[in-house]
């Protein structure tokens, strides 16, 4: 009987020395990965800060009779104030 019980008790501690292991690693996995989380997001604002520095050169390099659209901007299809060519200056052979 007491050989039951020490052999339960090493069982129970073997198991409650288990969950240990696993809490902990658990939680060091969360904390590294929330570490690698924040490198991330440091970067690329790192990276976004870069960007913006060079876009804002690009534009003083430029001078300003040039129009550079914002980055925010997007491009799509053509503009309504660009004349289409078949309207431009009359034929004279066609007069």
């Amino acid at each position: 009987m007491v050989w039951e019980a020490w052999k339960a008790a090493t069982v129970i501690h073997e198991g409650v020395d288990e969950m240990r292991w696993i809490v902990a690693n658990t939680t060091l996995n969360l904390y590294s990965g929330g570490l690698q989380e924040v490198r991330e997001v440091e970067c690329l604002e790192v990276t976004l800060t870069e960007d913006e520095i060079a876009y804002r050169e690009s534009v003083k390099d430029v001078g300003p009779s040039t129009s550079i659209p914002s980055p925010s901007m997007s491009i799509s299809g053509t503009s309504s104030s660009v004349p289409d060519p078949s309207m431009s200056v009359p034929d004279p052979s066609m007069s």
